[in-house]
Parts: C-alpha cells; sequence; structure tokens
C-alpha cells in the first residue's frame, strides 16, 4: 500500500493521502485536489460570547454581554491543474446579542448571506520530490455581507447616530489574503500540516478598520481505522487594533462590548473525523476548539469554546 501511496504522488500532489482528511480548521496544509475533481465541504461553527477580557485577564462582563453566534460555510473547491486549485467559499451568519448600555437594554438577531471569499492554491514544491510539499495560497474577499440598512445597530448614542458594530454581515471593503500552507505524511496513515496566512483589511463603511490580521495553523491528524482518523491541532490569530471611525468617539469605544478582535489568542482543538465507507470520498467531521491563551488590546469578548462540524464530499 505504502508503495502504492508513493508512486501516485509521484504523479500528482493529491488533496488526500491514502484515507487521511486534513484538521478541520487547517486549511489543508498545502494540499491540492486531483486535476477535474470537485470537494464540496459545509462546515458550521457555534460559540457563545458572554466572558470579556483586557490583555491577559479575564475581567467582569460590565454591560452583561450575552452573544451567540453560528455560522456556516459552504465551500466549492476545483482541480485546475494537477498542481493548482480554486475555490469558493460563501458564508451565512447568524448573530444574536444581548447588552445593557448606560440605560439601553440592547438586543441584536442578524442574519444573513457573509463576504465570499475567492481563493487559489498553487504547489511550489511537491510532495513526490521533496518529501512534503509547499503551497502558495492566494485569496479576496468580496464585499457581499450587509453593512447597514438590513440588520440592527447599537443604539443612537455616538452623538446621535447610529454606532457600527463587528456584528454587521460584512466589512463593506474588499479584503486581501496571501499564505504559505505546508504538507508532510510521516506514513500513508499520519499527515501533518502547517498554514501561514495573512490577511490586508483596508478601511471599511463607516471609516470602520477590521484590522490586519496573521493566523498560523498547526495540525496532526492520524487514521486509527478504516473508518476513523483522529487529530489534534493549534490555531493562533493575530489581529492588529481595530478603529471604529468617526461614528465612536474613545469614552463610548471604551464603553461598547460589541468590538471586533484585536490582539492575540490561541486555540487547541481535539477532533474525529468518520468516514462511513472507509474513503475519503465522504467524510464528517466534529471537533471543540479550547481557549488555550490570549493577550488582547483592549477590553473585548472572547469565546471559551467553538464548537465546529463540517461534512465533506468528492465528487
Amino acid at each position: 500500500m505504502k508503495k502504492i501511496v508513493l508512486a501516485l504522488t509521484m504523479v500528482t500532489p493529491l488533496m488526500m493521502f491514502a484515507d487521511v482528511i486534513p484538521a478541520i480548521n487547517s486549511k489543508g496544509g498545502a494540499q491540492v485536489l486531483p486535476e477535474g475533481k470537485l470537494k464540496m465541504g459545509i462546515k458550521h461553527t457555534q460559540f457563545e460570547r458572554n466572558s470579556m477580557f483586557d490583555g491577559t485577564n479575564e475581567v467582569p462582563n460590565r454591560e452583561n454581554l450575552d452573544a451567540t453566534a453560528n455560522i456556516t460555510v459552504v465551500g466549492l473547491h476545483y482541480g485546475l491543474s494537477p498542481k493548482a486549485t480554486i475555490g469558493v467559499m460563501i458564508p451565512y451568519k447568524n448573530i444574536s446579542a444581548t447588552a445593557k448600555l448606560r440605560t439601553n437594554d440592547v438586543a441584536i438577531d442578524n442574519k444573513g448571506l457573509g463576504d465570499i471569499v475567492l481563493v487559489a492554491r498553487q504547489v511550489l514544491l511537491p510532495m513526490g520530490e521533496y518529501g512534503f510539499q509547499l503551497s502558495l495560497d492566494g485569496g479576496l474577499k468580496l464585499p457581499t455581507g450587509a453593512t447597514n440598512g438590513s440588520f440592527k445597530k447599537a443604539p443612537t448614542i455616538a452623538n446621535g447616530v447610529d454606532t457600527p458594530m463587528p456584528t454587521q454581515m460584512g466589512t463593506g471593503e474588499f479584503e486581501y489574503m496571501i499564505g504559505l500552507g505546508v504538507t508532510k505524511m510521516v506514513h500513508e496513515s499520519w499527515e501533518v500540516d502547517a498554514h501561514l496566512s495573512y490577511t490586508y483589511r483596508p478601511k471599511a463603511e463607516h471609516d470602520y478598520d477590521f484590522g490586519n490580521a496573521l493566523s498560523l495553523d498547526l495540525a496532526t491528524t492520524k487514521s486509527v481505522t478504516k473508518q476513523f482518523n483522529i487529530g489534534v491541532e493549534y490555531n493562533f490569530t493575530y489581529n492588529t487594533k481595530t478603529d471604529m471611525g468617526e461614528d465612536t468617539n474613545a469614552q463610548l469605544r471604551a464603553m461598547l462590548p460589541f468590538k471586533a478582535f484585536s490582539g492575540s489568542v490561541g486555540y487547541v482543538t481535539p477532533q474525529v473525523e468518520f468516514l462511513p465507507f472507509g474513503k475519503p470520498k465522504i467524510h464528517f467531521g466534529v471537533g471543540v476548539s479550547f481557549l488555550a491563551h490570549y493577550d488582547v488590546k483592549e477590553y473585548q469578548p472572547l469565546e471559551k469554546e467553538r464548537f465546529v462540524a463540517r461534512v465533506g464530499y468528492l465528487f
């Protein structure tokens, strides 16, 4: 079996080596689809934010923020050539929150299409020649998500105007992404992936700056039976400080619990994958991301756990 897998990798850098599925948040390391193959994936993430943090400390939730997010992403990827894959990711968001701002009780229930992302991956160093695979990624986020009108905002307490918040469906601006991925097969049933990416975000609607982001994903997955994989990954994100624009003064900003993330945070995600037919043609995965460390730039909420589920189908 090992000789067969090696022979296949010499011909084309496959997306799934043997029967091992890449980790649930890992971006697949450096893997690509075989030429002419189409893959559909659906990933759902759910988390709650009812805890506040400042720097490296958890602090009192002064505004009694209680927020829940459900985000479903449908991804379609196509093997354009033996070394290139293109794709599109379409998110749907459902965000609800309650809080008390001064004498105002705030209730938010926003749902709708988010910002669609176009992605492409090109293999630079193929597995068959180097014993590992290295890829270059590029991405473009389109401003398809609503930024005003179709969702609720904060009350008019900022100089008599509505205050934009990160609960909106999109940023109202294009974003640009670049990344590097690495995949190494320790043996036919054990995979190690790494992915580093940078996102540049210009100022968006309402002069709101969501901050640029640097992300690192380290993951390992192993096939333990023909039908089950287990894995664990580490997900790190650093985001520059956000700017809520002219609608929000410094005093109000310090009080608002609704903020886009800024600072650094790391999560550890154990997971399991089920391959009902013993092959990666269709697979189901579940994982839980636990907050491992954080250092945020200002008073803001974080989720302590994220619950993730996905299904993938290779046509």
